[in-house]
């Protein structure tokens, strides 16, 4: 994965102070982007949102690979949204993020904050961290996977599926094979929302490339014929 200082494009109009993106044309790699006004590396509620988004980040590869935004990850996050009414402190792929690191009762925040060893003493004269505290500090928060299960949380996210998977767990197989054809349907859905989301991305980032390129020739043959002339 990279990192950015900074929102891409139409991006920087969400609301977000941190969001993890998969990258634009790569099967697997993920880029985090961050607030300018938000990053201060020694600030605990700083490096707690990275931290957040870094765990999107895990949750995006462990999804599974795909082509740029069209990746299980977006289709699984869009379904399980509109599966708690677009209500962003109900998604089931946040909360679990906010668990680790994002809030100030988070794990990452209540460890460095809460505890007799915070976060600004780790850190040596010149700015280097003196590895062995660090890691002592921070092995309670080894998080190695996400434990993301695609299928599971998409059928959970599912209209009145969803809803019968959790009135009656011990008749799931049945209930299962009932639900096969809302699941299949609310997969197509999420999966033509987020190939249009991709789509519209490469429509934006290449006609600014191209307008970029074409600004670039112009000023490349225009301005020696000026000189000339």
């Amino acid at each position: 994965m990279s990192f950015h200082r900074g929102f891409p494009h139409l991006v920087k109009y969400f609301p977000s102070q941190g969001i993890a993106l998969p990258a634009v044309l790569s099967p697997r790699r993920s880029r985090i982007y961050i607030r300018p006004w938000i990053w201060d590396r020694g600030s605990v509620q700083s490096l707690g949102l990275l931290v957040h988004e870094a765990y999107h980040a895990l949750q995006i590869q462990e999804a599974g690979p795909g082509l740029g935004l069209l990746r299980p990850f977006l289709i699984l996050y869009l379904a399980s949204s509109a599966g708690v009414g677009f209500l962003y402190h109900r998604h089931p792929m946040e909360l679990d993020a906010y668990q680790l690191a994002g809030r100030r009762r988070s794990l990452f925040e209540s460890t460095f904050c809460d505890s007799p060893e915070p976060l600004e003493p780790l850190l040596a004269t010149g700015g280097c961290c003196d590895p062995d505290r660090l890691r002592r500090s921070c092995e309670p928060l080894t998080t190695p996977s996400s434990g993301l299960r695609f299928w599971r949380r998409l059928a959970a996210s599912t209209p009145v599926a969803g809803r019968l998977f959790a009135l009656r767990p011990a008749a799931a197989l049945p209930l299962g094979i009932v639900s096969v054809p809302l699941v299949a349907f609310w997969l197509v859905l999420w999966t033509i929302v987020t190939a249009v989301l991709w789509l519209s991305r490469l429509l934006v980032e290449g006609t600014g490339m191209l307008i970029a390129g074409l600004l670039w020739l112009t000023g490349t043959f225009v301005f020696p014929l000026q000189r000339r002339g």
